[in-house]
């Protein structure tokens, strides 16, 4: 279950990512009149922050087993899930809050020079290669502080360690690949128009993945199957063990 809630972190929170991803999309070296193009370049793009939030869920995979060998990784995910609740029942700005911390504008700030760079058509007279600049972009947008992430990232520090960590950020970044894939090519101009459409569903995501980390920090997964009784395979119960 813990990786299709990835997934479904990807797919409903891509909505957010198209509003604020889609220009720096658009920032890859190449004609988005060429669909065939700009399609695998967008693929590249899109494999590049794939791969950044596996080697994020990666390292923190190691957190999640550090907390899982300590017993406290239960109640840190019953925490994120209370946490989410109250983001959801007070409608905190939790990007807004971040984008005011002067760490996040200094991280922002180097990552967008990055991209910039990458983003450069020539360098000494010589043409950059679009589809490695696509993945050079990608790379470095999966490092961009954003909330969405953060979130797929207290989701991650819930399984059981690096390897899980990284299945769960794999999860989470092919769940953004629809929206982001297509939307560069079919909408030049993606930005306010989708974030306001992301405000509509975002709630909603947030309640869904509370009650999914309060589920897996209470253990309640026997709750809903029988246990068999190895010794006597006809008698079960719905019991917790």
């Amino acid at each position: 279950m813990i990786w299709w809630a990835a997934l479904l972190i990807g797919l409903t929170g891509s909505l957010h990512c198209a509003g604020m991803c889609s220009p720096i999309a658009l920032m890859i070296p190449i004609s988005y009149d060429k669909k065939v193009a700009s399609f695998f370049a967008l693929l590249l793009y899109n494999l590049g922050r794939t791969i950044t939030y596996v080697l994020l869920g990666f390292l923190v995979g190691f957190f999640a087993k550090g907390m899982d060998l300590t017993g406290i990784q239960n109640y840190f995910s019953i925490f994120m899930g209370g946490f989410l609740i109250l983001i959801f029942l007070f409608s905190l700005n939790v990007d807004g809050w971040l984008a005011n911390l002067s760490f996040y504008r200094k991280v922002n700030k180097l990552i967008s020079k990055g991209i910039q760079f990458a983003s450069k058509t020539s360098e000494k007279g010589h043409q950059r290669n679009p589809f490695f600049s696509a993945l050079i972009i990608g790379l470095v947008n999966g490092l961009l502080p954003c909330g969405l992430v953060y979130l797929a990232i207290g989701g991650a520090l819930t399984t059981a360690g690096p390897i899980e960590g990284m299945i769960f950020m794999a999860f989470f970044g092919l769940g953004t690949f629809p929206m982001m894939t297509f939307i560069p090519i079919f909408v030049k101009s993606a930005g306010q128009k989708f974030r306001f459409q992301a405000r509509k569903y975002i709630p909603y995501l947030l309640l869904i993945m509370a009650a999914l980390f309060i589920y897996r920090g209470m253990e309640m997964g026997n709750m809903f199957s029988p246990i068999i009784d190895a010794a006597n395979p006809t008698d079960s119960t719905c019991a917790p063990k």
